[in-house]
């Protein structure tokens, strides 16, 4: 019989990192209603707070944690606090990411490294202080990371996050066979969302803004698809979550849109074929090509 994620979250302890807003906060309340004890973790302690506490008052159980998870000491405290709180954790999502536009030989390169160390390194701090405590516990438990369909497939003008999905996509299928390697009770998933609704676009704009004007126009068309086309969070996270209840290795918000990414990917690597186009994208947004360009 397939366990359902109401009855697979039905206890014990989850993690969520970047979890104030957006997917995060989708997957956070879900938990929360399903009846698990939910770390509400983000860089914005008292968005986290808040989160929390409208699990709380929906008759959940949470509480929020202020945490940069570029900081690996910050991370260890994280860790250290929840399993000295909780003894266990069965569900560690790592959410925590940035975005950032813009030609790659333009990005700043602080801009860079800030959206390598929250959306790599933070993945990588949260295993190394999570996951020999849950070896130690010895308990079943799920790690899942937020990779992206940009994970999959390369775009253009916001290639800091490209790359930085693909290394999220590499160190899951690494961590799920490491895991292998010693018989560790722990389910691994990569979570291969597609559009939902989010401040991810207008945040990077206002943290890094550029002054290239196709890839501010790419965003702002990607922000417009984002609130007309988005999923809600709350609706892909219930979707997900079946998902990963079920054990499954590849996490889809939308199953069409993501296996279609997936199997564009396969074809290229199989034709061995160059990056698509990215004009076709541009003329698909309705954003005009850079003055100069044929």
């Amino acid at each position: 019989m397939t366990i359902t994620a109401r009855q697979r979250f039905a206890r014990g302890t989850a993690v969520v990192t970047g979890a104030a807003a957006g997917i995060g906060k989708g997957l956070a309340q879900r938990l929360g209603e399903f009846g698990m004890f939910v770390v509400v973790a983000d860089i914005d302690s008292a968005r986290a707070a808040e989160v929390a506490a409208g699990i709380v008052e929906a008759d959940g159980r949470a509480e929020g944690f202020g945490v940069d998870v570029a900081d690996a000491a910050q991370v260890e405290v994280l860790a250290a606090t929840v399993f000295e709180r909780h003894g266990s954790v069965e569900l560690l999502i790592n959410n925590a990411g940035i975005e950032s536009a813009g030609l790659l030989w333009e990005i700043d390169p602080q801009r860079w490294q800030r959206v390598m160390q929250i959306n790599v390194d933070g993945v990588f701090h949260c295993v190394k202080s999570f996951v020999p405590r849950m070896l130690d516990a010895g308990t079943a438990a799920c790690i899942a990371n937020l990779s992206s369909v940009g994970g999959i497939n390369t775009v253009a003008v916001q290639s800091p996050y490209i790359v930085s999905k693909f290394a999220v996509q590499a160190i899951t299928e690494c961590l799920h066979q490491d895991l292998s390697i010693v018989g560790a009770p722990i389910q691994v998933s990569a979570v291969v969302p597609h559009s939902i609704r989010s401040e991810i676009f207008l945040a990077a704009q206002r943290e890094a803004p550029t002054a290239n004007p196709t890839a501010n126009a790419v965003f702002a068309a990607m922000q417009r698809d984002n609130v007309e086309k988005g999923l809600d969070p709350l609706d892909a996270a219930a979707h997900m979550l079946e998902q990963i209840a079920r054990g499954d290795f590849w996490i889809f918000s939308d199953d069409e849109m993501c296996a279609a990414a997936t199997t564009r990917r396969g074809r290229q690597l199989l034709d061995l074929d160059p990056p698509s186009n990215p004009r076709d994208m541009l003329a698909r947004m309705g954003v005009p090509l850079p003055e100069g360009s044929s």
